[in-house]
């Protein structure tokens, strides 16, 4: 890989204080695709996209080859952002393997992450290659993105859905809890039958935990398999202390773990570009107040900033009329004024500000 020059680090300085329209385009289309809202995205990269204007200030249409104006602008949509479509076919498969986790459907989600996502699953998968771009970090994932450990996870979770006997229905209706009054009880039917086939499913689940070559973690899932399968010994486990492992919130959990998995496997990032920089900012700003930095001269602030939340006034220009009609005299703070240091980053007023 070459080494970033310092004619490129400058140009991405340039562009973190002066942003084009394109870098602005780029940061909601990354948010949108991010998020999986493929139409909202399709039609914000129609809308957006460059277009060529004659001299009456009409867009140029080229002839296109269904003679319509529609694969023209899909085309020029293709040109501007060539990875749109992949990233928002990718993102439509991760919705889909999130809704079904989140519904309890964990052998669909299997099948989609083998047929979409091999690499999440599979045991010979490597750590993808580190970013080339000097503005791009590595992603340090939160929890674990090892394929043994996902699979594992993903087993444990269809034993809990099969030991399920009241349905939890997602996403949750405001009759769902009549629903699941109505809805006969998934092992009342057969009782010993359901059990036997719960009880494989747990041996299971303890002889691929006892494979963990890690002592550590072989011991964290046995002790795992123990409480989980406690369900088996209750009729109704929605009543019993294990109700725990029968909410929605475990669901999620497996399903914020997967998904973690798939962008890892994929070399995108946990978060969107907007969020990440607001993270970034709020750790930013919160050191400069706790180490009492002060602000720069507002001679030095970017272009177009003109205020910031939180930042008081250090002082009103000469020409400002009070409310006689007189100068206002110009009021100074001391030089260690709590006005001269950077406040934190309020996100909340930073929204709600007005613009500059």
């Amino acid at each position: 890989m070459q080494p970033s020059s310092s004619k490129d680090k400058g140009r991405a300085t340039h562009r973190l204080f002066e942003p084009s329209p394109d870098d602005l385009r780029l940061i909601v289309l990354d948010h949108l695709c991010h998020n999986s809202f493929t139409n909202t995205a399709r039609a914000f990269a129609r809308e957006t996209s460059v277009k060529h204007l004659d001299a009456d200030g009409d867009e140029i249409m080229p002839p296109s080859e269904s003679g319509g104006s529609g694969g023209t602008v899909s085309r020029r949509v293709d040109d501007e952002y060539p990875d749109l479509e992949p990233r928002l076919m990718a993102g439509e498969m991760r919705r889909a393997i999130r809704m079904h986790l989140l519904s309890g459907r964990i052998d669909d989600a299997t099948a989609l992450l083998n047929n979409y996502f091999p690499s999440v699953l599979s045991a010979h998968s490597t750590a993808p290659p580190p970013p080339t771009s000097p503005d791009k970090l590595p992603y340090l994932p939160a929890t674990s993105v090892d394929p043994v450990h996902l699979a594992l996870n993903l087993r444990i979770q269809a034993f809990i859905e099969s030991a399920r006997t009241v349905p939890l229905p997602y996403p949750p209706t405001p009759s769902a809890d009549d629903d699941a009054e109505m809805h006969t009880l998934f092992r009342t039917a057969n009782t010993d039958e359901s059990n036997a086939e719960l009880l494989r499913r747990a041996h299971g689940l303890y002889k691929d935990a006892e494979c963990l070559p890690d002592p550590s973690e072989r011991k964290l899932y046995i002790d795992e398999l123990h409480h989980v399968g406690g369900l088996i010994a209750y009729p109704v486990p929605e009543n019993s202390p294990t109700a725990v492992y029968l909410s929605q919130e475990r669901r999620e959990a497996v399903a914020d773990q997967i998904e973690a998995a798939i962008l890892y496997r994929t070399g995108q990032t946990p978060v969107s570009k907007p969020e990440l920089s607001t993270r970034y900012t709020q750790v930013l700003w919160t050191l400069l107040h706790e180490l009492k930095v002060k602000a720069p001269p507002r001679s030095n602030w970017p272009p177009g900033v003109a205020s910031l939340p939180g930042f008081k006034s250090l002082a009103q220009s000469d020409g400002t009329k009070a409310a006689g009609g007189e100068a206002a005299p110009t009021k100074k703070p001391p030089p260690d004024s709590e006005a001269e240091i950077l406040p934190e980053f309020d996100l909340h007023a930073f929204l709600d500000a007005p613009p500059s």
